[in-house]
């Protein structure tokens, strides 16, 4: 039996290895003998033997004009082939990696990096929330801490009820409508109406105007509707006339003329009074109208639908500066009401700031007649202005 029968599996693949390195066994580096690895001599053990001297018995085993090594034995054959091909496969293996390491990379194209995004994304959206590496964990025990509950807002106050906590009502006046802030004194031939400043600035059609209808071009917005400020005037002895007409020729309108006083306290509570055409300036002249409203009356229309009448006026044109077929109150002068020719806006300076609460007097002027004028006091002259006992102040407001 040869030497390589006769010594265990370890000493056979001792024995393989240091004849390789003799012999070559037909290998050709594709490496610096640098850049191999220096693989350690196995230390001879007791158990172990080294690799003798060749002599007479074992010679056979090299071929000398090949420098192959052979075996005597059909076994021994297969066993140098078999190690023969893994040497070759080493090789193989070793100079693609070589080639490789060569070679640059290419770099990833977008659609790669989406579908890793992607994989990265769905991953984590999978993943429970306690158990991904980013969750803190809650800060403090809600159960211990619990937030405070929400305050709803308060609601919001309607015109109405907002100046009614802002004036007493004005003394001796009877108060025509629960739902309006409507007051006549038959005595004094007075009329009160409650609102406030709703522009000081821009085009006017409007000095005032009901609550809910024409504020962004009238300077007072008022709680009341135009057909209960009629039947006020009315009351106090107020006598309607016609409203203008444009066709063929303007006619003005005309009516009892009416004096407008507007009171208000400003944020000392100061007590204040004007005439109300001081709060409306003439965009040409630059000065405060002159001409009277008068109680043009407006009218009805009758809707054909229900069939019921509806007070024209009620649509927003109580006390107008420009001319309205519909007016309950207009300018005894020409106006137009044309977007583009309108004449007056509210006289900056004089006119409160937005919000400002007011007290609107109406005071009828006595239609002259060829008699003796009738005798005022002068609560009762239009052209007297209102003395401060008209706006009283809520106790505790």
């Amino acid at each position: 039996m040869t030497y390589f029968a006769k010594t265990s599996p370890t000493v056979t693949l001792v024995t393989a290895l240091a004849l390789a390195a003799i012999v070559g066994c037909g290998r050709e580096s594709a490496t610096s003998d640098s850049a191999k690895p220096t693989v350690p001599a196995a230390e001879p053990t007791a158990d172990v033997q080294t690799v003798p001297p060749q002599n007479a018995e074992n010679q056979g085993n090299v071929d000398g004009a090949t420098g192959q090594l052979t075996g005597d034995t059909t076994e021994e054959r297969a066993s140098v082939a078999a190690l023969g091909r893994e040497a070759a496969m080493a090789d193989k293996v070793e100079s693609t990696a070589s080639k490789a390491s060569d070679e640059p990379r290419p770099l990833p194209t977008a659609e790669e990096k989406a579908k890793d995004e992607d994989l990265v994304k769905g991953a984590a959206a999978d993943k429970p929330m306690a158990d991904r590496e980013d969750y803190a964990g809650d800060a403090e025990d809600s159960s211990e801490d619990p937030e405070p509950p929400m305050e709803e807002p308060e609601p919001q106050m309607s015109p109405a009820e907002f100046l009614s906590k802002q004036f007493a009502p004005p003394p001796g006046a009877k108060r025509l409508s629960q739902e309006s802030l409507l007051w006549v004194d038959r005595e004094l031939s007075r009329v009160y109406i409650d609102g406030y400043v709703a522009i000081d600035r821009g085009a006017l059609e409007m000095f005032a105007c009901p609550v809910g209808s024409k504020e962004h071009e009238s300077i007072v917005a008022v709680v009341a509707k135009s057909s209960e400020v009629h039947a006020a005037l009315l009351v106090v002895g107020a006598k309607t006339g016609t409203t203008a007409m444009f066709t063929p020729n303007f006619v003005p309108p005309t009516g009892q003329a009416i004096r407008v006083w507007v009171s208000w306290r400003d944020k000392q509570g100061k007590y204040h009074v004007e005439d109300a055409r001081r709060w409306v300036q003439d965009t040409e002249t630059k000065k405060s109208v002159e001409a009277d409203w008068v109680f043009a009356g407006s009218g009805f229309y009758k809707d054909e639908e229900d069939g019921r009448e509806y007070y024209r006026a009620d649509g927003g044109d109580m006390i107008c500066v420009s001319n309205f077929s519909t007016a309950m109150m207009d300018l005894s002068l020409a106006s137009s009401a044309d977007a583009d020719s309108l004449l007056f806006r509210p006289f900056e300076g004089r006119v409160p700031e937005r919000g400002t609460p007011v007290r609107l007097i109406l005071v009828p002027i006595p239609v002259p007649t060829d008699g003796p004028p009738p005798e005022l006091t002068p609560e009762q002259d239009p052209n007297v202005k209102p003395k401060e006992t008209v706006l009283p102040v809520r106790e505790g407001e």
